[in-house]
C-alpha cells in the first residue's frame, strides 16, 4: 500500500539505518567522544581535545618521591562536510517506505557512507607507526597475524574484546589460504548489521573484510640515509609530544623523490619499550616511526602537498615530519635510549643495502584494538526557509545524519541533500599494527 505521508523524517531515520549498516571500518574504532562535538551549527574546523590518562614511574624503597601528574591531549578535529545531493518529485514521496529506500536513499547514503570508511582506511595508514610483513608481498602466513597480535601485547593493549583485524579482499584470500581447515567463517548472522564479518573471536580478534583498504606506493628512497643529529624534535629526553622533524642526510646526491606520507623509518640501535615496565620487548624489536605531513618549516627538503612526497637536498638531506616521537626516559618512554647523532636508518619494505623498486604499491590492512583511532559526528545545523529538515542522531553508534529538502515550484520537485560532519584521530596509534599486502 501506497504511503502518501512519507516525510522528512522517515527519509532521516531510514538514511541513518543505512549508514549504519554500511560502515565496517569506521565501526570498529573508538566513537565515545561523539558527544562533545553534538552542538547545533557546529563547523569544519571545530576541534576537541580528548584527554589521555597520565602515566607514573614509580619508586623502590621507602622514601617518598612525588611524580607531577602530565595529562597529554589528542585534538579531535571536524575536518569533513560530506554530503549526496538529489531530487525527486512529489510523485516520488507517494511510494512505499521500502520503494523510496531502495530506490533513492539507498544509493545516495552509500556514497556517504564509502566517503566515511574510506577517509578511516587512508588516515589509518598515515597515522599508524607500528607494521608487519614485507610492503609488496601478500601475508600468505599466519606469522604476520599472530606478530601483529604480539605487537598489540607489547604496547599494552587490552584483551578485552575490541581487537579486529580489518584486511582487503586479497589479503582475507591469502589468510584464508594460510589458515584453512582453522578459520571457521561464520554462519550468515544478520548480515545487513555485521557487514564484512568473516570470523567471529578468531585468534583473539574479529575478522572483517574491507574493500576500502588502501594500497600505497613506496617511498623511492635511494643512498645510505642517517640522522644528522639526534636532538631534533622527534627525539625527547622527557615528556611527550604527538610529533616531530627528524633531521636525516645521506641520501643520493640528488634533489629526487625520497619518502611518501604512510611510509615507516626505523632507526638502528632505537628499539621499542613497553610504555609500563619501559624495558625493550620482543627480541630488540626497532621502533617505527611513521612519515606524516610537514606542520611548521622543514630546515631542509621540500614537499609536495598533492602528491605526500618528500624530496631531499641536491645534497641529500631532508626533515621528515614523523609520527610517534621517540621519548628515551620519563613518564612516557617509549624507546630505551637515544639514538647515536648519525645512527643509520631504514625506510620499511627495503634492506640495509637496497631500497624498493620504485613504484612498489602494497595494501596497508590493519590488525587494531577499538582505541587505535577515534571518529566524531557532529550536528550540522538544520536552515529555516525549507520545505523540510531533520537529523538522525544514533546515540549509541555516535552517527549524526542531516536531511534538507526544498520544493522548487517550476519543476514540481524537490532537491535533498544528505549530510554528515565528521572528523579523525588517532587516540592511540601505537595501538594499531599494519599488515603488508
Amino acid at each position: 500500500m501506497a504511503n502518501n505521508l512519507l516525510t522528512i523524517s522517515q527519509i532521516t531515520n531510514e538514511g541513518l539505518m543505512v549508514l549504519e549498516n554500511d560502515l565496517c571500518f569506521a565501526d570498529h574504532v573508538n566513537r565515545q567522544y561523539a558527544d562533545q562535538f553534538a552542538l547545533s551549527g557546529a563547523k569544519i574546523g571545530y576541534t576537541v581535545n580528548v584527554r589521555k590518562p597520565p602515566r607514573y614511574v614509580g619508586t623502590t624503597g621507602p622514601a617518598l618521591n612525588i611524580e607531577d601528574t602530565n595529562e597529554t591531549y589528542i585534538p579531535v578535529t571536524l575536518t569533513t562536510q560530506f554530503h549526496v545531493d538529489v531530487q525527486f518529485t512529489t510523485a516520488d514521496l507517494a511510494t512505499s517506505v521500502d520503494m523510496f529506500k531502495e530506490r533513492i536513499i539507498n544509493p545516495a547514503v552509500a556514497a556517504v557512507a564509502n566517503k566515511i570508511d574510506r577517509d578511516g582506511a587512508v588516515f589509518a595508514y598515515q597515522n599508524i607507526p607500528n607494521a608487519v610483513g614485507v610492503p609488496g608481498t601478500p601475508p600468505a602466513s599466519f606469522l604476520s597475524f599472530t606478530l601483529a597480535g604480539a605487537v598489540l601485547d607489547a604496547e599494552s593493549a587490552p584483551r578485552d574484546g575490541y581487537r579486529v583485524v580489518i584486511l582487503d579482499s586479497f589479503s582475507m584470500a591469502y589468510a584464508q589460504d594460510a589458515v584453512k581447515g582453522l578459520f571457521n567463517p561464520q554462519a550468515v548472522i544478520s548480515e545487513q548489521v555485521e557487514k564484512g564479518l568473516v570470523a567471529k573471536n578468531f585468534a583473539g580478534a574479529d575478522w572483517y573484510m574491507d574493500q576500502n583498504v588502501v594500497s600505497y606506493t613506496v617511498g623511492a628512497g635511494g643512498g645510505s640515509p642517517a640522522l644528522s643529529n639526534n636532538t631534533s624534535g622527534a627525539w625527547l629526553s622527557a615528556g611527550w609530544a604527538a610529533a616531530g622533524y627528524m633531521e636525516t642526510s645521506g641520501w643520493t646526491a640528488s634533489a629526487n623523490p625520497r619518502v611518501t606520507v604512510g611510509d615507516i623509518i626505523t632507526v638502528t640501535g632505537v628499539f621499542s619499550a613497553n610504555p609500563q615496565n619501559r624495558g625493550a620487548y620482543g627480541s630488540n624489536r626497532l621502533r617505527q616511526f611513521v612519515v606524516i605531513p610537514p606542520v611548521g618549516a622543514q630546515t631542509s627538503g621540500t614537499y609536495n602537498t598533492a602528491t605526500g612526497v618528500y624530496s631531499s637536498t641536491a645534497g641529500g638531506a631532508l626533515s621528515i615530519y614523523v609520527k610517534n616521537v621517540g621519548v628515551y626516559g620519563g613518564q612516557f618512554q617509549n624507546i630505551t635510549a637515544q639514538p647515536s647523532s648519525s645512527a643509520a636508518i631504514q625506510v620499511w619494505g627495503s634492506t640495509p643495502t637496497s631500497f624498493p623498486v620504485a613504484g612498489l604499491v602494497s595494501p596497508q590492512s590493519v590488525f587494531m584494538h577499538r582505541d587505535c583511532l577515534a571518529l566524531a559526528f557532529a550536528d550540522l545545523d538544520l536552515p529555516g526557509g525549507v520545505d523540510m529538515a531533520a537529523r538522525a542522531v544514533d546515540e549509541e553508534a555516535g552517527i549524526n545524519f542531516r536531511v534538507v529538502r526544498q520544493y522548487t515550484i517550476n519543476n514540481d520537485a524537490l532537491p535533498t541533500r544528505f549530510d554528515v560532519l565528521y572528523g579523525w584521530a588517532g587516540l592511540y596509534p601505537e595501538l594499531g599494527v599494519r599488515i603488508a599486502g
